[in-house]
């Protein structure tokens, strides 16, 4: 999935806003591009993949942070 105005794949999902709602009637819920910033509709389904693979990515930077802490570089 691209962005339509920039052509980035990175989005989040956008806060809910009172005319959404009628959206969500028909399944299709807001995110955002990460680069423009631009909104948009997609389906409820494709909005919480990009939830899900948002929350695995932060996971593994956690998770990496962790491993560079623990076993700081040596100085030469």
């Amino acid at each position: 999935m691209e962005c339509r105005l920039c052509g980035s794949t990175r989005f989040r999902l956008s806060r809910l806003r009172v005319p959404d709602l009628s959206e969500l009637v028909f399944l299709q819920y807001p995110i955002r591009c990460r680069v423009c910033y631009k909104r948009e509709h997609v389906s409820l389904f494709t909005a919480f993949g990009i939830h899900r693979a948002n929350k695995r990515r932060h996971a593994e930077e956690r998770r990496q942070k962790k491993i560079q802490q623990a076993n700081p570089a040596r100085p030469a």
